[in-house]
């Protein structure tokens, strides 16, 4: 069983140096729109099968703010560890993460086997959008499913089959001209004209005959198409004058239908009456309002306060929410200086390293940090010698060769002085393997590389990069800093950016928020202060206060009415319903308009235009008429003069023996073809034998399927239906009393249906590698009784497979009580 435990993301999409951590069983990754969902999923399935290639830019799913792409994932498999990782174009590689030591890419491949990347797509992912594609569900469906993801051992027949397919039409095909049957039988068929012609050519007087009585045939018959040209082109002519007027009397009875009562369209203008006069009172009351202060400063701010009061209320709501986005503006304004601080006092403390930090260092850092390894662990195998005593074969070697050249011994002193030699070359060679090899240069070579001093010692180095390692940290903090405080800001100015409309009193601005949320309270205050003022000041201005809410009251309860009014006629809003009512008020009038038109079309000229979608249609149709008719007359001049060519063709014939020839031509070119059909037809019954071979084997497992379908199904849809059956080809579903097709299923019931039949499929087929399950917001159209089943239905499936569930579903976060939760922002 496989299982995803951790990812770590470099680069991809949204996701720069970012970690998840993974349970078996179900989890849960929720998260907004755009937080990541579908980016975190084509990330796994990136790093099980491989990223796309550049040539598909979208799929590939490239970071903007970082040039690292790719990542790593832990992998338990067999209660092992494994650690998966694709950077960009460098090879993919596998490691054993308890004994860090390097595993063959195929294992992977051993993992996931039988099963590719779209075979695993088809089983093991889905989406809701897959859920709500289904329209129907049939046997053959299901059974091609079957064979494609199911029937283990399979790939190499369907191979065979494509292959013997492709031998096949290489030889033959219906509509080809190049295979070398249809390039065989062409030139059967051109032999055989060639061999009537030849046989036929005797009397020439005959065939003359014969093919004047042909061209007078063809031109009488060309007369009548010419005269049907005539007539057509004609007709064509006068619907093409027409066509106003059909094009009029489309458009008005292409005008949407409304219906809307009388009674209704009453009521509408009786309270779209009442509330236009309450809105002119209320216009008057409120310029009477402004006008009641008694310093200038106070009128203008009360008068603009008054007049755009609908807004400033709405927006006042929203004030407590402004005021605590503020704060965590001001928070995370802190965080980025800390942050900036602590890297800039690493920086002045090592100016020299900052060059290690440019991405195009990170390479010869990290060879670096091999070589300084692969450096300590040398010298704890090969410990340098410290024994000094002399070895016996360079004694030895020394007293041979002096032998040699002292003694007189004779032809032996040659033996002497050559193994005196070959006993000093023996201890040479021994040293010189001993000694450990020197690789100060290289080293030096390295340290350039990575931006350190040449002359660092080995221990110097792991310092030095140790700082490095640190000043890294302290910067991807300033970059996360930086981040959430542009993200912040965002949402601050998104709720500031409204006030925008009242610049004159409250001046805001982007580059500013802190100020400009200071300027929104103290423009509150200061106009809650002036018309608490006012009221105190005198009873005429309280009552005109009064009267201004009270007719605001009215207005709303009157648009409630409309918007009441237009609900109860299946409307949107109020806006829906006033041109609902425009509508039928031009219905009236359209309706004589349509009279007119249609009396002055017969009712053959309006069936002939309604095959045309456009004039231009007709317009071409027209043209192609009389491009015809030109064609007819020319035939019937060219007809002349077929005669004199048909008899110069005859006289070309001779009797020399040209038809025995083009008969054994014929004859060979027929035994070719008899060779050619008996080699298409045993490449095609072999094809079609594997196709129904490979479908009877899988029809096998389809009953077992569907049964285990079923009892899914009940327990998602509360034993409702407790019956997945077949009706011929097509699939049908029963309850205690009836059945239905699956196209008269209501969406979700269709979903939950395919679902069952998925998961039927997983613990049917997944036993062959049980592998990680993901689902992308699949259960988005059911309903909690139902949603409570499904979950409970993948808490089961999680039992011998890893589930990661990706929604956006708040009730996830807290009614899958054994899921663990990953949440993205």
């Amino acid at each position: 069983m496989m299982q995803i435990k951790r990812l770590e993301i470099a680069g991809f999409g949204k996701f720069q140096q970012q970690q998840f951590e993974f349970g078996d069983g179900l989890q849960v990754i929720y998260g907004l729109n755009e937080s990541g969902k579908s980016t975190m999923r084509a990330f796994i399935l990136g790093m099980l099968f491989g990223f796309p290639s550049r040539r598909h830019p979208l799929e590939r799913h490239e970071p903007q703010g970082t040039n690292q792409y790719g990542g790593s994932m832990e992998l338990v498999v067999d209660e092992t560890t494994y650690r998966l990782t694709r950077l960009g174009d460098q090879p993919a590689t596998l490691v054993n993460v308890q004994t860090q030591a390097a595993q063959p890419l195929a294992l992977l491949d051993k993992w996931l086997a039988p099963y590719d990347r779209d075979q695993y797509l088809r089983l093991f992912t889905f989406n809701q959008a897959e859920l709500t594609a289904l329209k129907t569900m049939r046997a053959s469906d299901l059974n091609v499913q079957l064979q494609q993801v199911g029937l283990v051992g399979s790939a190499p027949w369907r191979e065979t089959a494509t292959t013997l397919r492709t031998d096949a039409e290489a030889l033959y095909k219906p509509h080809g001209r190049k295979p070398r049957l249809n390039q065989a039988l062409q030139h059967y068929r051109m032999l055989t004209e060639q061999v009537k012609a030849a046989k036929q050519r005797y009397p020439e007087y005959e065939t003359l005959q014969n093919r004047l009585l042909d061209l007078q045939a063809q031109r009488t018959s060309t007369q009548r198409d010419l005269t049907k040209l005539d007539h057509e082109q004609q007709q064509l002519a006068n619907l093409r004058n027409q066509w106003p007027v059909y094009q009029q009397l489309q458009q008005l009875q292409a005008t949407n239908m409304t219906t809307l009562t009388t009674a209704t369209r009453t009521r509408y203008q009786q309270l779209s009456q009442q509330r236009t006069e309450l809105q002119h009172a209320l216009a008057s009351a409120r310029q009477q309002l402004s006008q009641q202060p008694v310093d200038t400063q106070s009128q203008g701010l009360v008068g603009f306060y008054v007049q755009h009061q609908d807004q400033f209320d709405q927006l006042e709501a929203q004030l407590p929410t402004l005021q605590q986005t503020l704060g965590q503006y001001q928070t995370l304004t802190q965080q980025g200086s800390a942050a900036k601080a602590d890297f800039q006092a690493q920086s002045n403390a090592h100016p020299e390293l900052l060059g290690c930090l440019s991405p195009h260092k990170q390479v010869a850092i990290e060879t670096l940090k091999a070589t300084l390894a692969a450096t300590a662990n040398t010298r704890r195998q090969h410990p340098t010698p410290t024994s000094s005593s002399l070895d016996w074969r360079l004694v030895g070697g020394a007293i041979g060769i002096v032998a040699g050249l002292l003694l007189p011994l004779g032809g032996f002193k040659w033996i002497l002085m050559l193994a005196g030699v070959a006993l000093l070359g023996w201890f040479g060679m021994t040293r010189s393997q001993g000694k450990p090899v020197q690789a100060t240069d290289h080293l030096s070579d390295q340290l350039v590389a990575a931006g350190l001093a040449p002359d660092l010692t080995a221990s110097e180095a792991l310092q030095q990069l140790e700082l490095v390692a640190a000043l890294h940290r302290a910067q991807a903090a300033v970059t996360t800093a930086d981040q959430a405080l542009a993200t912040q800001a965002a949402k601050l100015w998104q709720l500031i950016q409204p006030y925008q409309f009242a610049a004159g009193w409250i001046p805001v601005d982007q580059d500013h928020l802190t100020t400009s949320v200071t300027r929104i309270a103290q423009f509150y205050d200061q106009v809650h202060q002036v018309m608490q003022q006012q009221t105190m000041s005198g009873p005429d201005f309280a009552f005109v206060q009064r009267q201004v809410q009270q007719l605001t009251q009215q207005v709303r309860d009157l648009t409630e009415q409309l918007q009441a009014l237009a609900t109860t006629n299946g409307l949107a809003d109020v806006d829906a319903l006033t041109q609902a009512v425009s509508d039928a008020e031009k219905q009236t009038a359209n309706a004589t308009s349509r009279q007119q038109l249609q009396q002055q079309l017969s009712s053959a000229e309006l069936s002939a235009l309604k095959q045309y979608t456009s004039l231009e249609a007709l317009q071409a149709v027209l043209a192609e008429r009389r491009q015809q008719r030109t064609q007819t007359a020319q035939q019937l001049t060219q007809l002349a003069t077929d005669i004199a060519t048909a008899q110069a063709q005859l006289q070309e014939l001779t009797a020399d023996g040209q038809y025995a020839t083009l008969r054994q031509q014929q004859a060979d070119l027929q035994t070719e073809i008899t060779v050619m059909a008996r080699q298409w037809l045993t490449r095609q019954l072999g094809a079609n034998w594997i196709d129904t071979a490979l479908q009877a084997l899988t029809q096998q497992q389809l009953p077992t399927v569907l049964a285990a379908a079923t009892t899914i199904f009940a327990q998602l849809t509360a034993q409702r239906y407790n019956k997945i059956d077949l009706d011929g080809d097509e699939m049908v579903v029963k309850t205690a009393t009836t059945q239905f097709m699956v196209a008269e299923l209501s969406t979700a019931t269709k979903e939950q249906l395919y679902l069952a039949l998925r998961i039927a499929l997983i613990n049917h087929l997944g036993q062959a590698a049980q592998l990680p399950l993901m689902i992308d917001d699949g259960l988005v159209n059911f309903d909690e009784q139902r949603k409570q089943a499904a979950w409970q239905v993948l808490a089961a499936v999680a039992q011998h497979h890893q589930v990661l569930y990706f929604t956006n579903e708040t009730a996830a976060l807290t009614q899958l009580k054994t899921a663990t939760v990953q949440q993205l922002t």
